[in-house]
């Protein structure tokens, strides 16, 4: 899936072949140039946007809009470090008004191929430019029916700058990040793209507000329960999934015995979807598994700080027995503790007759072969 977006941005989007665009830039960038600004200076920065955004708005192809894109992103800082502390608000308080404008123009249109360019374009743009009071546009994006439309929604809300932004102390970022994360929560339940899952959980694992523990715990366990029914088709998402939970182990202690157990429940899921497979699985699924298996072992050390990376072994060794035996160790089973659980301390819940579960819960008897 991932691969798919980058052929599309890379040819459809970014393939500029130098159109004509009437757009003056000569104004702003004077104004870029300069440490201090007066009261003509808004007026030059105003004249600029308008005029970009009227051109947006007019123009129907992919290259001629991106051209645009990388006009009205390049002037979004001054040339001074010095000047930024003026020009900087003044371009995104301008840029934001203008945005405002294209959206309802953009509304009033009909569902159609030119309403899909520019909406996909305009938070491409939103996304590029990074600033937290423009990004949320976005917010009504999240539940179109359109998944490119929805990943670069979320791309929006949930690029590092935009994590960066929410996470300096201010009740203001206080509020904008707990809006974020739970119109992000709403969207997750029904998200079914795993490239827009991975840049959710990027953002929960960095973003210090303790709502994200819910919203990373919610995508946690809608995964699992996909590994319970056998009905996981994108096995490669749980790479990104399972390192934000250990990254958000460690930067958030006192919520890490939680966090932990999420992170064992899932990777044992995927473990155990590769062991009890009995020819339901195609080649692509096994190599999937192989690979989120292996690549996401080492996170265990996260928890485990001496594990050896016996999953991987075992694996080139044939799995089967061995495998089984280096999963109970690190997981646990009806017989002994594993290593995961007794060191964090964490347990799996309760058995039906109120004991503790010492060991991860186990997915339904596979399908029968496809």
């Amino acid at each position: 899936m991932r691969i798919f977006y980058r052929i599309f941005i890379g040819l459809a989007l970014l393939s500029v072949s130098q159109p004509v665009l009437a757009v003056s830039t000569t104004k702003i960038d004077a104004v870029r140039s300069k440490e201090s600004l007066v009261e003509a200076d808004t007026a030059a920065v105003e004249q600029f946007a308008a005029e970009a955004f009227t051109e947006f708005f007019e123009k129907t192809d992919f290259s001629d809009i991106a051209s645009l894109r990388t006009t009205i992103i390049s002037r979004s800082t001054s040339e001074l470090e010095s000047g930024q502390i003026q020009y900087g608000p003044l371009f995104f308080t301008t840029v934001q008004k203008e945005i405002s404008n294209i959206i309802q123009k953009m509304n009033a249109l009909p569902e159609s191929y030119r309403k899909t360019l520019f909406t996909t374009n305009l938070l491409i743009l939103v996304n590029d430019l990074g600033n937290v009071e423009l990004s949320k546009v976005a917010l009504d994006y999240l539940q179109s029916s359109n998944v490119i439309i929805r990943y670069w929604a979320v791309n929006c809300l949930t690029n590092a700058n935009i994590v960066r932004q929410l996470n300096y102390e201010s009740e203001e970022n206080k509020r904008l990040a707990k809006e974020f994360v739970q119109k992000l929560t709403t969207a997750a339940k029904n998200e079914t793209s795993g490239d827009i899952l991975s840049f959710i959980v990027q953002f929960a694992a960095g973003l210090k507000q303790p709502s994200a523990n819910e919203l990373l715990t919610l995508i946690a366990n809608k995964r699992i329960e996909l590994y319970m029914s056998w009905k996981v088709n994108d096995e490669m998402t749980d790479i990104a999934i399972l390192k934000a939970l250990a990254d958000r182990a460690e930067t958030d202690r006192e919520n890490r015995r939680a966090t932990a157990k999420n992170f064992a429940t899932l990777y044992s899921a995927v473990i155990q979807r590769y062991m009890l497979d009995d020819g339901f699985l195609d080649e692509t699924s096994k190599r999937n598994l192989v690979s989120v298996i292996t690549q996401s072992e080492k996170l265990v050390t996260q928890f485990v700080s001496d594990w050896p990376g016996t999953l991987k072994r075992a694996i080139e060794k044939g799995g089967g027995a061995g495998l089984l035996a280096e999963y109970d160790s690190l997981f646990g089973s009806a017989s002994i503790a594993g290593k995961m659980p007794t060191i964090v301390g964490f347990d799996y819940g309760k058995n039906a007759d109120g004991s503790v579960r010492t060991f991860p819960p186990a997915p339904q008897k596979p399908p029968q072969s496809k």
